[in-house]
């Protein structure tokens, strides 16, 4: 899949090049270092802002208003193959931070290039911030970037949510259709988010809360046109109305029925002081 994708994505990464202080080289870099450790079984995949831009590629315009000086690449990894992916950065000029790598047990990376500055931060089986969303086995869904279900949960679980973060997460509902209205590996699969937040009553108050948000800032890209934002709106209506309507498991009950009294999210400076 990856062979097959370069082509596309190189496309995208020349229209991205015209981005002033996205540091393209970075992008580059990424793209290199998730080819290369495939060539090597190894299976890198990016997310963050990146990968929003990299699967976005028939509305990257809308990207304009969201300029910011790119300083580090995120990867999604599986901690089965931490070693050789530990072996794959060092021998590419990465030094890790051994402190982070210990007190994490190896579920996260974080890697500063010698020479280039760069910040690597690689999450292995999960990304785990104010929620858990989880990688391991779904990593071959797409590549270079982690699919776009998991972005889309990638920004939903942020309890703090920025302006930048529902730009993203509005261009990203405009390009990718959800999968029971539009199958394909590209659509957001919405059984598997309706699955997650059936069961995690917590993770279910962050998604629809911010989801439920997200039109409100439409009116932040002012090259937005009218019918894309009634599409978007369509979107995560539906998306909202099938987790609503999804049987919720006995755990998720007796969690909502404490609801907000109780903290339903990890505080993310507090995994920060974990690590």
């Amino acid at each position: 899949m990856v062979a097959a994708s370069a082509g596309k994505f190189a496309e995208n990464v020349n229209q991205m090049a015209n981005e002033q202080g996205l540091n393209l080289e970075f992008v580059d870099e990424a793209l290199k270092l998730v080819r290369d450790a495939e060539a090597q079984g190894i299976r890198l995949r990016i997310l963050g802002s990146i990968a929003y831009r990299l699967q976005c590629p028939n509305n990257l315009h809308l990207f304009e208003d969201m300029k910011r000086i790119l300083t580090d690449v995120d990867f999604g990894a599986e901690k089965k193959q931490n070693m050789a992916i530990r072996q794959f950065l060092t021998a590419r000029g990465y030094v890790p931070d051994e402190g982070v790598y210990m007190a994490s047990e190896g579920s996260r990376h974080i890697y500063l290039h010698k020479d280039t500055k760069l910040n690597v931060d690689v999450f292995a089986d999960e990304l785990n911030f104010c929620h858990k969303v989880p990688f391991k086995g779904r990593l071959g869904f797409d590549s270079p970037t982690i699919c776009n279900t998991d972005l889309l949960l990638e920004k939903m679980q942020i309890s703090e949510i920025n302006l930048k973060d529902f730009k993203d997460t509005v261009v990203l509902m405009l390009e990718h259709p959800l999968s029971h209205q539009k199958p394909g590996h590209k659509s957001i699969d919405t059984a598997y988010i309706v699955d997650l937040m059936r069961q995690d009553w917590g993770f279910y108050y962050t998604f629809t809360t911010n989801l439920k948000r997200v039109p409100d800032y439409l009116s932040e890209v002012p090259s937005m046109r009218a019918a894309d934002a009634e599409l978007i709106r369509a979107r995560i209506g539906e998306l909202l109305k099938a987790i609503e309507d999804a049987p919720k498991t006995l755990g998720w009950k007796m969690r909502g029925a404490i609801g907000t009294r109780r903290r339903w999210y990890q505080e993310v400076s507090e995994k920060a002081a974990q690590y």
